[in-house]
């Protein structure tokens, strides 16, 4: 009998003990550095998921610390697309803006930590009156990269509207941990522009896009650490460049009076727009030569409508990487980019992306007649193919000269939307992949059994991300089987110490 209560007051005691056990909160227990380190390894909506693990998480969010991250560019091409009427695509259009917008300032008042990874936010349109105050927003929470893209894509009806919006970022701010900064459809002056370079010690990457406010522009400045420099649409008059560190150059606009005074470890440069055809017929000026002569990686855009065939270019035998950009009428000849090519002998990797509009009058005679032989030329990746009759004869006239070529991709993506997030890059790559697959039918007789022939699809370019998203859920896993064994651990203690009362 004795012994029996002796039982039941040991069984009371455990019972206590797990009773104590299942009320404690294990996970709001857990120091805020490690608080911090999960949070900074989400996404901003997985971070806010995690206000229902515990009360104390409720609004752990809020001190998120990575990479916020606001993009409706996908969901504006999938409006795009709808089966509706144009009407009521742009009341969603406008309505979905709205609650954007909202969203996002909501976010960014709620955010009380002191410093974040990243800021970027990616929208049709805009907004002039928030842009100063969303980089303002930035520089307070000290972001490594900056980026706003407002460049228009939705519909045709918003056009003429888009074009008289600006969004005009009117100063700058100091920002000493910025790495990485992108505008693109901002406006902002040369004095803007240099007093970022000036202002930001650690700007590696500055990128420019759609801005009609620069004219005259200096990039120099003690101790700069500018590596990659992108100045796109912008028709600059004047450019002076001072820069050891610059490691790649892109222009595409009106072509001024450029001055590169110090650029010893440039690599790669791209041109495009008025300023890549003066390039091409003025490929023998000292300034240009002397900048062309030591890269690696050349990027040019060629406007097939307008110029001709190209005679006397200097040869270029640095060049090993080389992407011609083509815009051509469909069934036009291609005389033009096979005169260019002859100055590139040594070439190991070609990329052609073709750029068709309207549709000309078929040259069923033309031949390409490709002048040289390219021994080291190992990978073709061809990006706008159309079975244009042309540019099968472009293509097989390559393949004939390239004896050593051994890959070749074709990707569905066309070239105008190369500057879109991944996402919408994915998705428009994998509803054109059928399509390209049997436009690349007609190339395959030319090529050889051993060159292995490829059509990308939208996973390569979601790749990334979906590795990411692996990252992250491993991460967590491994955040849980921490917490459980610290739990067996406590029970362990509790059963050993009932074990020896």
């Amino acid at each position: 009998m004795a012994q029996g209560k002796i039982i039941a007051q040991e069984i009371s005691k455990k019972m206590v003990t797990w009773n104590r056990i299942e009320k404690r909160d294990i996970i709001s227990t857990m120091p805020n550095e490690i608080v911090a380190n999960v949070l900074s390894r989400l996404t901003l909506k997985e971070a806010a998921r995690t206000s229902v693990l515990s009360t104390t998480w409720r609004y752990q969010w809020t001190y998120f610390s990575g990479d916020l991250d606001f993009d409706n560019s996908l969901r504006t091409l999938l409006l795009r697309h709808e089966n509706v009427g144009l009407l009521t695509k742009c009341k969603v259009f406008v309505r979905e803006w709205e609650m954007f917008m909202s969203l996002l300032q909501h976010v960014m008042k709620s955010l009380k930590c002191h410093s974040m990874h990243g800021l970027r936010i990616c929208m049709d349109l805009g907004n002039p009156w928030k842009v100063t105050e969303w980089v303002k927003f930035a520089a307070e929470k000290n972001v490594e990269t900056l980026d706003l893209d407002f460049s228009y894509n939705f519909m045709e009806p918003f056009f003429e509207i888009s074009e008289n919006i600006r969004n005009v970022l009117s100063k700058s701010f100091e920002m000493r941990a910025l790495r990485v900064l992108r505008l693109a459809s901002v406006d902002v002056s040369a004095g803007i522009i240099e007093s970022f370079l000036a202002s930001c010690p650690v700007l590696e990457t500055l990128s420019v896009r759609g801005s009609k406010s620069v004219v005259s522009l200096k990039v120099q400045g003690q101790g700069l650490r500018l590596k990659h420099l992108e100045l796109v649409e912008c028709h600059i008059l004047h450019l002076h460049i001072c820069a050891e560190n610059l490691m790649t150059f892109t222009y595409t606009g009106d072509y001024g009076n450029f001055n590169f005074e110090t650029v010893p470890n440039l690599v790669e440069v791209s041109f495009g727009g008025k300023c890549c055809n003066y390039l091409l017929s003025n490929m023998q000026d000292a300034e240009l030569y002397a900048v062309l002569s030591q890269v690696h990686v050349l990027k040019l855009e060629l406007f097939i409508l307008y110029g001709g065939i190209l005679e006397d270019l200097p040869v270029l035998s640095n060049v090993k990487n080389l992407e011609l950009r083509v815009r051509h009428r469909c069934g036009g000849e291609l005389g033009r980019t096979v005169s260019l090519l002859s100055a590139f002998p040594s070439i190991t990797v070609l990329k052609i992306k073709f750029v068709r509009t309207t549709i000309w009058e078929l040259d069923e005679g033309w031949k390409a007649n490709l002048k040289h032989e390219y021994p080291n030329l190992r990978e073709l990746e061809v990006s706008g193919y159309r079975r244009d009759t042309c540019q099968i004869e472009l293509l097989i006239s390559i393949f004939k000269k390239a004896p050593n070529l051994n890959r070749i991709v074709v990707d569905p993506l066309a070239s105008m939307h190369v500057q879109r997030s991944p996402d919408v890059k994915a998705s428009i790559r994998e509803t054109q992949r059928d399509m390209t697959i049997w436009y690349v039918d007609a190339l395959k007789p030319h090529v050889s059994p051993s060159t292995q022939f490829i059509v990308t699809n939208g996973m390569e370019e979601a790749s990334l991300e979906v590795y990411d998203a692996m990252l992250v859920q491993n991460f967590l896993q491994t955040v849980f089987l921490l917490l459980l064994s610290c739990i067996l651990h406590e029970l362990r203690v509790v059963l050993f110490g009932l074990s020896n009362s």
